[in-house]
């Protein structure tokens, strides 16, 4: 680092510190002869740390079929890395969001940073990196520098920041750390990555925490050891995915992100995109744990929307043959919104694009068809596969499994009054519904031509039915307009099928309680439509 601007760091009183519970975790982390014992008793100091260690572990982040009821328990689920990592951004948010007096805005700041932590997990999942909270915490620890700069200089690092924001018409201003990186060189003759990295060795943090931090802006001008490189990459990798979700118009640069994906990872634009769906699906649940501000269902539907627009833009300037991209995995669904906020019938163009996506198929990593092109959501193929497999679980955990048929009630008039893109787009948007509104263990799927299926692993049929009637009432309060303005009213009729209970105590395949969920179905169109049927038992209204 810059001699002069390492003497300011040093001395500088200002300087970020680590709440005393972090650093005894830190110093804990560091004894290989630690046992979980020693950590439950530093935590058990911060009794807020606490109750956001098992909020956490009892998240979807980590989909346990049971909850846990005791901090060791959490530690056992998290390990020791695990539980560092999370304490850590814990500690440090609450710290940096404190923060006052100082040029930054630190919510924006800590928003973009979790948005990175968010991506660097998923695309270790996507990679099957080991340490996916270690990865996590290096995302989120990654542009630290920037916080310590602007409380150690306030008056003189103010003005960087704010000839490094972007000022796009109607928005606040938004950081642009590439330029914000280039200005500190000019200005202080060092980056923030630099300060960054210096600050996790005073801290005396883990090596790979300081090793990613230096190489965050520029991975391929690192002199990260071979053992970090993959680390490196995907942190920096991460910012880039970050910043498409957090800076107004940065999707625009998507294909050159795809391009960097490929380039470090040989991820193709398909396995891109399902990263970038991947962390627009997570990140709500996790900036909750965080108590960050998240983007809306809305802004996360436009943000993905124009990502993809920009790289198949790209890819037909490239490959003129090719029609239309391939759709992506169910793990990849961005969420829906609300029943107020779902989104509106499409223009007649954008009907006519939705209707050619129709063409367009996603496969499984083995090559075999995996997931409905229209929707996203596993196909039927897919669906049957899984629900055998959840049948087994459900027969040796001796826990209930149940499995709803939905189907829209009048998707065929709105298809021949309105034309068949206005009716891809309500299988789309309700698709989307119902991914954002179950678990993680849960599995949505394509069924048949308008209708879909649950596969509800745990539920009996009274937790099954609360988590359908709801979805009912929001669709039922959804109104969506065509471009000529008419309104449209949606119901659907829904079918449920629950082992052991219902009569399938005997059931001895996935296709036997699919069966099940068929009849009851029927029923509940016979009725008129806008009913919910338990298989075995009277129909009732919903």
């Amino acid at each position: 680092m810059h001699a002069e601007l390492e003497q300011r760091l040093r001395f500088c009183g200002n300087l970020p510190s680590l709440p005393a519970v972090a650093l005894k975790m830190v110093e804990l982390a560091n004894d290989p002869d630690v046992h979980l014992n020693d950590v439950a008793r530093v935590l058990s100091m911060d009794p807020a740390l606490v109750t956001k260690l098992f909020r956490a572990a009892n998240s979807p982040l980590y989909g346990l079929h049971r909850k846990v009821t005791n901090l060791r328990q959490v530690l056992s689920l998290l390990g020791l890395q695990g539980t560092l990592a999370l304490a850590l951004g814990f500690s440090l948010i609450t710290t940096g969001c404190n923060s006052s007096g100082i040029p930054l805005n630190t919510e924006q700041f800590w928003s973009r940073s979790l948005m990175t932590a968010t991506a660097c997990r998923i695309l270790g999942e996507r990679l099957s990196m080991k340490n996916l909270e270690e990865l996590f915490l290096a995302g989120l620890l990654q542009g630290i520098g920037v916080l310590a700069l602007s409380m150690i200089m306030p008056e003189s690092y103010g003005p960087l920041l704010k000839e490094a924001a972007e000022h796009p018409e109607g928005t606040t201003a938004v950081l642009n750390y590439q330029r914000l990186a280039e200005l500190e060189q000019e200005r202080l003759g060092d980056d923030h990555a630099a300060v960054g990295a210096w600050l996790m060795q005073h801290w005396r943090l883990p090596e790979y925490l300081t090793v990613a931090t230096a190489g965050s802006l520029d991975p391929d001008g690192s002199d990260a050891p071979d053992r970090y490189q993959a680390l490196v990459q995907s942190v920096a990798l991460a910012t880039r995915i970050a910043d498409i979700w957090t800076r107004p118009h940065d999707w625009q640069h998507s294909p050159e992100v795809a391009k960097l994906a490929q380039q470090w990872f040989g991820l193709n634009t398909d396995h891109y995109l399902e990263i970038l769906e991947q962390v627009g699906a997570k990140f709500p649940e996790i900036a909750a744990l965080f108590q960050i501000k998240a983007l809306d269902a809305a802004q996360i539907a436009g943000i993905l929307d124009q990502a993809r627009e920009a790289l198949d833009i790209r890819v037909v300037q490239r490959w003129p043959e090719r029609v239309s991209r391939k759709t992506l995995s169910v793990e990849a669904s961005c969420p829906a919104a609300l029943p107020n906020q779902l989104p509106s019938i499409p223009t007649l163009a954008s009907a006519r694009s939705l209707r050619s996506q129709r063409d367009g198929i996603a496969r499984s990593s083995t090559g075999q068809y995996a997931f409905d092109a229209l929707t996203g959501l596993l196909n039927q193929p897919r669906l049957n596969d899984r629900l055998r497999q959840e049948l087994t679980a459900a027969k040796d955990q001796t826990w209930p499994l149940s499995v709803a048929l939905l189907d829209v009630d009048n998707l065929r008039k709105i298809n021949e009054s309105c034309g068949h893109g206005v009716g891809d787009q309500v299988l789309i948007a309700l698709a989307r519904l119902l991914k954002s509104n179950i678990r993680r263990q849960d599995v949505a799927a394509r069924y048949q031509d308008d209708a879909f299926a649950l596969v509800l692993p745990t539920s009996g049929i009274k937790d099954a039915c609360s988590l359908i009637e709801q979805l009912m009432e929001r669709i039922r309060d959804w109104e969506p307009a065509t471009e000529g303005g008419r309104s449209l009213r949606i119901t659907i009729s829904v079918g449920l099928g629950t082992y052991p209970e219902t009569g399938l105590v005997d059931c001895r395949s996935g296709e036997q309680l699919l069966e099940a969920a068929r009849q009851a179905l029927r029923l509940a169109q016979e009725a008129g439509g806008g009913q919910l049927v338990v298989y075995g038992a009277k129909s009732s209204g919903s």
